[in-house]
């Protein structure tokens, strides 16, 4: 099978690579015996993310997202990984004098792309099975949380478990381009005030690209095409 293993930035995959890394365009990286592997660094935020799986994942039979992640919620802290099975581009919305109104919630948005409404599960895509870690309910933001406004703002409106600043753009490509998909992250910070000094990137790497392996050492062919 052929697998496009998809991040945000090279420091997410560094320790799959050994060589210089190229940014924009698949390359491979030979990590499974199993299975053809290909790495893509897309840059940071969802825009670049979704213009890279646009201009690639048809070539590929399984997209899978690794990165890392802020959590909400003490479930899920610092280095525990987690896979996400729904999500939300958590401010795409309207003002509606002081009161955030989602685009989904507002008529505006397929509602297949936001976690107010269940289709978006990604047991409809990837059989839910092949991942021995727990399933959580995401966010995907432009500008990631650091203060307590903000902070209290994402939990009141969509109650997420986690952040990131690609997931929802990994959904949308994916469930548009019919491709079985599955975003992986690792909890490298509780979201909260912004303070570097608590992150803890390098452990949470750690942990996230040891489930890779156990995830591309387990599965085959038939996990996603009996379920897509």
């Amino acid at each position: 099978m052929r697998i496009l293993i998809v991040s945000a930035t090279a420091l997410e995959i560094k320790s799959f690579v050994s060589h210089p890394i190229e940014f924009g365009r698949p390359f491979p990286v030979p990590i499974s015996n199993e299975h053809q592997t290909n790495f893509l660094i897309t840059g940071i935020g969802a825009v670049p993310t979704a213009f890279h799986l646009a201009m690639f994942a048809k070539e590929y039979d399984f997209i899978l997202n690794i990165g890392i992640a802020g959590s909400y919620n003490s479930k899920y802290g610092v280095g525990q990984v987690v896979a996400v099975k729904q999500d939300a581009f958590g401010d795409y919305g309207i003002d509606d004098n002081g009161v955030f109104v989602s685009l989904s919630n507002a008529g505006l948005m397929d509602k297949r792309f936001s976690i107010s409404n269940d289709e978006i599960s990604n047991s409809l895509y990837t059989n839910p099975s092949i991942v021995s870690v727990p399933w959580v309910d995401g966010i995907t933001l432009g500008t990631a949380s650091g203060s307590l406004n903000s902070i209290n703002h994402q939990k009141k409106v969509w109650n997420p478990d986690i952040e990131t600043m690609e997931c929802a753009a990994v959904f949308y490509s994916c469930i548009l381009l019919n491709k079985p998909f599955l975003c992986l992250r690792a909890i490298s910070n509780m979201v909260e005030p912004r303070n570097k000094n608590s992150w803890k990137i390098q452990e949470a790497l750690l942990n996230l690209h040891h489930e890779v392996l156990v995830l591309l050492g387990s599965i085959d062919t038939d996990d996603f095409f009996t379920f897509c």
